[in-house]
């Protein structure tokens, strides 16, 4: 009984101190008069929880440092939070999203991550330009960021899960992803998604691409395999293309198959109409 009670003290003190040392994202006020960027902020805190971020009350941060952060800069919230951090063991991320203006028609999502205790920016991140305000695009884009965010931060040695194994994760796993109808540009450009922002990746390796438009890789990946659909799917709204309208996907045991007609251009902004 002893013995067990030790053993059940380290647990609950492990967890406590575990706990003590995690590091949470801190999102920075929305544009008040952007409806677009409001909506943005909204996804992206849905899809940081959805990937087993842990995101931090504005509140809770509120009360803490004793002042709201409504019309607070970022400047400003950096000054509040480096004295209230000193004393902690948490680090705490603080991310400003936004949608960039280029020669585009089209603003490009983005996110900029400040770590609070240090002022250094640790992660930067843009995703594909919005074609549209659709709730649909939107979701899509922020979950395109969220996953960007939580890989580098994961790189950089961030811990802003209490869990070892992700809700996305499992064991490292071989999953084969067929890309037909897709020429070698447009699997090019889908590939470079998935090596960048999907959460889980190892690598990615060339199996057989028997002519232009038709290929299968091998893809190294600890997430499973219904959560690489997901991804892929809302990856594929960022590009315009509509499930069972302009292409279909396919779940067979470890394939993923996507399949779309010859005629029908996908990434058009890395390989053009």
């Amino acid at each position: 009984m002893k013995t067990f009670i030790i053993g059940l003290l380290g647990s609950i003190f492990f967890s406590l101190s575990h706990a003590s040392a995690l590091d949470s994202i801190l999102l920075a006020p929305a544009t008040p008069d952007n409806v677009s960027v409001q909506r943005l902020h909204h996804e992206f805190r849905g899809a940081l929880i959805d990937i087993g971020v842990n995101v931090k009350s504005r509140v809770f941060i509120e009360t803490e440092l004793g002042q709201p952060l409504s019309d607070a800069s970022i400047i400003d919230i950096l000054d509040l939070a480096k004295p209230y951090l000193a004393k902690s063991t948490d680090r705490l991320i603080l991310v400003e999203l936004g949608l960039m203006e280029n020669n585009s028609p089209y603003p490009d999502p983005f996110l900029k991550a400040i770590d609070l205790k240090t002022g250094d920016i640790v992660a930067q991140s843009t995703t594909l330009p919005l074609l549209d305000s659709d709730p649909d695009s939107l979701a899509a884009a922020a979950a395109a960021l969220a996953r960007s965010l939580e890989k580098r931060l994961d790189r950089e040695g961030y811990q802003t899960n209490l869990s070892d194994v992700k809700p996305w994760g499992g064991k490292a796993h071989i999953l084969r992803l067929a890309f037909e109808g897709f020429d070698g540009c447009e699997q090019e450009a889908a590939i470079q998604i998935i090596e960048n922002e999907f959460p889980g990746v190892i690598n990615i390796d060339l199996e057989k691409a028997p002519n232009h438009n038709y290929a299968i890789y091998q893809l190294n990946t600890t997430a499973q395999t219904q959560r690489i659909r997901k991804w892929i799917q809302l990856m594929m709204v960022e590009t315009g293309m509509h499930l069972r309208t302009d292409y279909n996907i396919f779940v067979n045991n470890q394939t993923i198959r996507m399949k779309k007609p010859d005629a029908v251009r996908a990434f058009w902004f890395q390989c053009g109409s």
